[in-house]
């Protein structure tokens, strides 16, 4: 009786197709085989982050499956995963404007069990406008290789505590709703505990109270972290750092997401950071938007300065005299000191840069932090933004209270000039209207 069932399971197994005898499957068992290894580096190409063409026209021929087996990862739209409940408030989690695909899978490598899976060069529509994001897989390909740079670096650092754990590893799974069977190499990060920035600043239910809010921000951020968060971005030169990259934890710990843009990858940004003053994000966070950005409704109005949020996550309220100079924590100096007795073809192989020139990067930031100090790096040191975003230092507002709107508590008295040049593209100023910038970008800061 035993062996009959047994045989009628297995039957009943086999009358299952296998995923991959669908063109779609809206549900799929996780019967599949995990890989038995780890990604290898020789394995991050382009051809391994797409499906293959012919694999494609194959699936087309294939009938349209409601149940089917093989899959291995079990994906969750990152956009409908779920909220969380910090503070007394509920914030959903978040899935990004982006048409690229962004999942919540279940994994053993984490401490919460899960991870969010980014998957580039899916040809299905994440939006009802039926935009489909392209493919792009040799930037994925670079990115990834980015990613696991920055990985290994951050332990070298002593760096980790603000940035999740990033791997690369074989996505083998549908996506819900849609039965598309994804088979190829996604990036894994670890879901980063807490909120973003912007998210606690205005997407609450119900939206919190700005008292509140500046109380969490005074009180129980981890200045410590803050001041590890600038000396990573400057270090990796990230590009990208705005509010909803940054994540705050209900304890008050950082982390840092989404860091690809990153060693000066595109040639063209070296550093634009919420947390770094003289970037074009931090300035923004000082005076209006439109008038960093010279856009072309401003008219003859003066600007205003008034004191955002992110201005609390200065490095310079939280370190002796407002400067880090060449104070820096000693596992970071024992890192740039390695940095400091290798040839940039050794750092990267050994870091595993996608290219030269952003091991090029890595190694002359690095030397302008250990050599110069932190200041001298970031308005001096290579590499260096375009002219046109290169702002001046506006003093630091390390304590805000709310009136009317949020306004710095003490003494605070910027500096409104902006750089001359295109503050959009960094570029020459060619537009069809004045350009009210007043200084070259870098001449003094």
């Amino acid at each position: 009786m035993i062996i009959l069932l047994i045989v009628i399971a297995v039957l009943n197994v086999q009358a299952i197709p296998h995923v991959d005898e669908c063109s779609t499957c809206m549900r799929c068992n996780l019967d599949g085989i995990l890989p038995d290894k780890p990604t290898t580096p020789d394995e991050l190409i382009p051809a391994n982050f797409q499906p293959s063409t012919q694999s494609v026209v194959d699936k087309q021929t294939l009938p349209a499956c409601e149940e089917c087996r093989g899959c291995t990862t079990n994906l969750t739209l990152l956009v409908k995963s779920g909220s969380k409940v910090m503070w007394g408030r509920e914030f959903n989690d978040e899935g990004g404007a982006s048409p690229n695909w962004l999942f919540l899978a279940p994994t053993s490598k984490t401490v919460s069990g899960k991870a969010i899976v980014k998957v580039a060069c899916i040809p299905v529509s994440k939006h009802d406008n039926g935009m489909k994001p392209k493919c792009m897989a040799e930037a994925a390909a670079r990115f990834a290789k980015l990613y696991l740079a920055i990985e290994l670096l951050a332990e070298d650092c002593g760096l980790t505590d603000i940035l999740p754990k990033v791997w690369v590893e074989p996505v083998n799974g549908i996506i819900p709703g849609k039965g598309y069977h994804i088979r190829w190499l996604g990036l894994w990060m670890e879901q980063a505990e807490g909120i973003s920035l912007e998210n606690l600043v205005r997407l609450g239910k119900p939206m919190m109270h700005p008292n509140d809010l500046l109380k969490i921000m005074h009180e129980t951020v981890n200045k410590t972290q803050v001041v590890h968060a600038a000396i990573f971005d400057l270090l990796t030169s990230q590009c990208d750092r705005h509010a909803q990259n940054l994540f705050i934890a209900e304890n008050g710990g950082i982390k840092l997401i989404d860091n690809e843009r990153s060693f000066y990858e595109n040639h063209w940004c070296a550093l634009d950071s919420i947390l770094l003053p003289t970037t074009k994000k931090y300035t923004i966070n000082v005076m209006e938007n439109s008038w960093v950005h010279k856009f072309k409704d401003w008219g003859d109005k003066v600007p205003k300065c008034w004191a955002n949020v992110p201005l609390l996550l200065d490095y310079r309220c939280y370190v002796k005299d407002g400067k880090i100079g060449f104070n820096l924590p000693e596992e970071v100096k024992m890192c740039l000191r390695k940095v400091q007795s290798m040839k940039v073809e050794d750092l990267e192989l050994e870091y595993g840069f996608p290219d030269n020139n952003t091991a090029i990067a890595f190694y002359n930031r690095s030397m302008a932090m250990l050599e110069k100090g932190f200041e001298f790096a970031l308005t001096e040191g290579f590499p260096r933004n375009p002219n046109p975003w290169r702002y001046k230092f506006t003093p630091p507002c390390c304590k805000i209270k709310h009136t009317d709107t949020y306004r710095c508590e003490h003494d605070w008295n910027p500096d409104t000039a902006v750089p001359f040049g295109d503050a959009v593209g960094g570029g020459d100023w060619k537009r069809d209207w004045p350009d009210h910038g007043s200084y070259v970008g870098g001449s003094s800061f």
